[in-house]
């Protein structure tokens, strides 16, 4: 399958360059001008898939239509969103939340069974972290220490009450975090301050939580919202890096390199619309939404074009 006329995105550079993509079963094989038929993009922009680092389709089907909907209608969402890596796609994992209403002893038997990567639901109130202080008479970033959550590549999800003090000790084991910028504009809550994780160097993904509204452009202005507004600061995330965080580094954190490249595995999505600022990524954050995804294509298939699904699965 050749895709022709791509006007590939380079994330880090900035830049954009008109090239075709062949791929070869799920994985890409050449990037340049090639020969041969094709799918005409005719210019379209084509940029890394993003990430959806954690969501929930049950809560998300009972908060947003207050009953269990069929999660392939979830799932479609996502993918309909240019989404091509999914918390869900992620193997060998441990989850955990609500840490705070286990005994020691059952808290320390799950612990016990910990698979290589953990995802921890935690710190999003200041309640549950008063309550984990209570039984351990710790800090709740020295309990995940000690039971030794932090040394299995942890990825806490949420995590809005976390100091600095104790950022820099989740840092120092290489933890990551999931912002769920929707689930706490709804919330209610406040956000992660971001600058301290800029600061530490601490890696962070996007997620769309426990509502079923999936549109990654509206995450990251939210997110660049709260900075300019909130923390008065537009400095602290441009928006460049804003997608990089919700494409790339969510990835990642996810455990897929989500770049666009020879011998990687063919995920990402082909945007329509017009660039609307002199600045390609104030166009996509700023100028599109989830209704501008053309195509999403992962493992090299074409899972959906223009909101209508290629693929029966």
């Amino acid at each position: 399958m050749i895709f022709k006329n791509c006007n590939l995105l380079n994330l880090k550079l900035g830049k954009t360059n008109l090239v075709d993509i062949q791929v070869e079963g799920d994985k890409i094989e050449k990037i340049g001008k090639i020969k041969g038929d094709g799918i005409d993009l005719e210019g379209k922009i084509v940029m890394p898939g993003f990430a959806n680092c954690y969501h929930n389709y049950e809560r998300a089907s009972i908060n947003s239509y207050g009953k269990m909907i069929d999660e392939k209608d979830l799932h479609a969402k996502n993918i309909c969103s240019g989404v091509c890596f999914d918390y869900y796609d992620t193997k060998n994992i441990t989850f955990l939340e609500d840490i705070d209403k286990l005994s020691e002893k059952m808290f320390e038997n799950v612990c016990f069974n910990l698979k290589d990567k953990v995802f921890i639901k935690f710190g999003q109130n200041l309640n549950e972290m008063g309550n984990i202080n209570a039984i351990y008479k710790q800090l709740p970033s020295e309990v995940l220490e000690d039971f030794g959550i932090l040394d299995k590549n942890a990825v806490i999800v949420g995590g809005n009450c976390f100091e600095k003090d104790e950022l820099e000790l989740l840092g120092a084991y290489n933890t990551s975090f999931v912002l769920l910028p929707n689930d706490d504009a709804r919330s209610g809550r406040r956000f992660l301050n971001i600058n301290i994780l800029n600061r530490l160097n601490i890696s962070y993904g996007l997620g769309s939580g426990e509502y079923a509204e999936v549109d990654f452009f509206a995450f990251m202005r939210e997110l660049l919202s709260f900075n300019s507004f909130v923390m008065e600061n537009s400095s602290l995330m441009s928006e460049q890096q804003a997608l990089l965080h919700a494409t790339l580094i969510g990835a990642k954190i996810l455990g897929f390199d989500g770049e666009i490249k020879k011998g990687n595995y063919a995920n990402f999505v082909v945007l329509s619309g017009k660039t609307n600022y002199d600045d390609i990524f104030k166009s996509i954050v700023y100028g599109m939404s989830k209704h501008n995804v053309y195509m999403t294509v992962k493992n090299g298939k074409i899972l959906q074009q223009n909101g209508v699904f290629a693929m029966e699965n």
